[in-house]
């Protein structure tokens, strides 16, 4: 199948590419976490088309095939000989029999005569889990066929997944052109791509001409410009709800964001976590329209069976789901869930048709993984609570989330952990025992934010009975599990808890991040106090003032006089820090005059 035009029902965002070291490319997963931390050195198109074999590594869902398709109708509309092939569909046919555009078969015979212009050939991955390691093998083959020894005037784009052996074979079917006619090999291979050619010095101006490059996640400014072009009246306001809600990991990649948008214009509000979640899961398991699968696979059934595969992969702690024999003779050595084994009801084509739905993505030949942990986790709770709606007792399904240390002391199961805490949102026995035998698993796992009123005050007050006294315990409540909890609900609480006393500052520091994040005007006071107070920690007078700071607290401009006049009372690292966080607000124009007065570190 080859395709000239784009398509239409895309936005158009000019989308930018980073190049990836071998490490980076085996660990494809963290590079958009990455690459929210401020990764610099990206650039577009423009740069990409001057090299002659370019790799894009991309997560499923990430934009490759349009890009791709974007492109190629881009240079097809200039003139030039560009060509965009399915990888699968080349692997039986030859490219002759795929030219099936106008004038598509003349371009690419006036190109072979030319002896001079360069064609570019974009092989894409449309459907990743038809793509066999013979038939990726099959149709580098074919297209080194058709290009008739002319690969040194043959610019190549494939669309690639982290799979060395991947690699390896483009070098031996596809390898530019050695000087002096050296025979390429894949040593040669990885010094060009690393840039490790020491014969001559490198000229940093010039065109890599072989580069590994992921395809970037959306940045802030393509968020809002595509929810403008996806008909969002207010971009900006879905913006700042994506960042309040740090929703960031369901905006980055295209296909996401089109349903993200689609549930902003009806509901004008980014929702729960946990509506996210099940939004996300029920949009990705839904028959494909635009081509036909393999076998009739209602959404309610995929859910069924998608939920069914999560709880044992999570049970089995292992999240490689393998599809089929392929994925032996690359990772022999890596243990994977055979899903034949879980779904052991469903035909061969029934399972294929589901891994190939959008919420799971290529792990490697014959294996996939689910989209994000958080789906695995939340699908493993909803399968426990069809059994239990089906009649397995509680006592079966609690000996799955909990377990007793050798000292016969009852616990959570570690690798349970988040399991659980998304059970008990629907299921007040299970929230019962997680606040009695281990609070943290509410507040760090699942989505805190769906808990009842009674419950997130229950919670709390678990929390500081159970860490409360002590030291510190290395307790670390994520930023946004401690968003999602906190409520104008708990103001009471915070306050009743914080003048009980708690010895252990940890616990005192989450509370007052609770104040901060839920904007807890009761409880401005516990905060200045706590800016002010020699004996606290740093860490807690800092997370204090930042507190202050959300509440845009009148005292502000008397704590940057007492900063500037007091030494004794701010050490120079907390007073730097604490002038840091001040400056940084311009809301609080006092405050910072008052710094600008105090003169203090220039």
């Amino acid at each position: 199948m080859l395709m000239t035009n784009t398509p239409d029902n895309s936005p158009s965002i000019r989308r930018s590419f980073r190049d990836l070291s071998d490490a980076e490319v085996g660990d494809i997963e963290n590079v958009a976490t990455r690459a929210r931390s401020g990764w610099t050195g990206r650039f577009g198109w423009d740069e990409l088309l001057r090299s002659q074999r370019v790799l894009i590594v991309s997560e499923a869902g990430a934009g490759k095939t349009y890009e791709c398709q974007t492109q190629q109708a881009k240079l097809w509309k200039a003139g030039e000989p560009a060509f965009f092939m399915d990888l699968a569909t080349l692997a039986g046919s030859s490219v002759r029999d795929m030219l099936g555009g106008e004038g598509e078969e003349e371009r690419l015979d006036a190109w072979l005569r030319s002896q001079s212009e360069i064609a570019t050939f974009f092989l894409d991955s449309i459907d990743e889990l038809k793509l066999t390691l013979g038939k990726f093998d099959q149709a580098l083959k074919r297209l080194n066929k058709a290009l008739a020894g002319q690969l040194g005037r043959a610019r190549i784009i494939i669309t690639t997944r982290p799979v060395l052996i991947d690699r390896e074979l483009i070098v031996r079917h596809l390898s530019l052109p050695v000087p002096g006619g050296a025979e390429p090999t894949a040593e040669a291979f990885a010094d060009m791509m690393m840039g490790r050619n020491e014969k001559k010095p490198i000229d940093n101006a010039a065109p890599k001409p072989w580069r590994n490059v992921g395809l970037m996640p959306l940045s802030s400014d393509q968020i809002r410009e595509f929810a403008a072009l996806q008909g969002v009246s207010d971009p900006d306001a879905l913006l700042a709800d994506i960042r309040q809600r740090d929703a960031e990991e369901f905006a980055e990649r295209p296909q996401d964001l089109v349903e993200l948008c689609s549930d902003w214009r009806e509901h004008h509000r980014i929702r729960s976590h946990r509506e996210q979640v099940e939004t996300n899961i029920m949009t990705k398991l839904k028959p494909n329209s635009e081509r036909k699968e393999g076998a009739d696979l209602s959404q309610e059934t995929a859910i069924e069976g998608a939920s069914r595969l999560a709880l044992a992969a999570m049970l089995t702690r292992k999240l490689t789901l393998r599809q089929s024999a392929d994925s032996d003779s690359v990772h022999a050595s890596v243990a994977a869930l055979d899903v034949s084994k879980i779904l052991k009801d469903w035909g061969a084509e029934k399972l294929t048709t589901l891994l190939q739905r959008s919420l799971f993505g290529f792990a490697s030949y014959g294996r996939v993984r689910f989209h994000h942990r958080s789906v695995v986790e939340f699908l493993a709770a909803k399968r426990l609570d069809a059994l239990l709606a089906r009649g397995v007792s509680i006592k079966s399904i609690k000996r799955l989330l909990f377990t007793q240390t050798e000292q016969s002391v009852p616990t959570v199961r570690p690798s349970m952990r988040p399991v659980a805490a998304w059970l008990a949102l629907s299921q007040d026995t299970i929230f019962d025992d997680l606040v009695a035998l281990d609070p943290a698993v509410v507040l760090n796992h699942g989505d805190p934010q769906s808990l009842r009123p009674a419950q997130r005050v229950r919670a709390l007050e678990a929390y500081v009975d159970c860490y409360g006294r002590g030291g510190w315990r290395g307790l670390r409540t994520p930023d946004i599990q401690v968003h999602r909890f906190a409520s104008q609900e708990l103001t009471d609480s915070v306050k009743r808890l914080w003048d009980q006393g708690i010895e252990n500052p940890e616990v005192r520091e989450l509370l007052l991040q609770i104040a901060a994040a839920g904007k807890l005007g009761g409880c401005a006071d516990i905060a200045y106090l706590a800016a002010m107070g020699r004996e606290r920690t740093v860490r807690e007078r800092i997370l204090a003032i930042q507190a202050l700071l959300k509440l845009t607290d009148p005292r502000l401009e008397a704590l940057a006089v007492s900063i500037g006049a007091e030494n004794a009372l701010w050490p120079e690292a907390l007073a730097r820090r604490a002038i840091l966080d001040l400056s940084r607000t311009s809301r609080n124009q006092q405050a910072q005059h008052s710094l600008g007065c105090t003169g203090k570190f220039g």
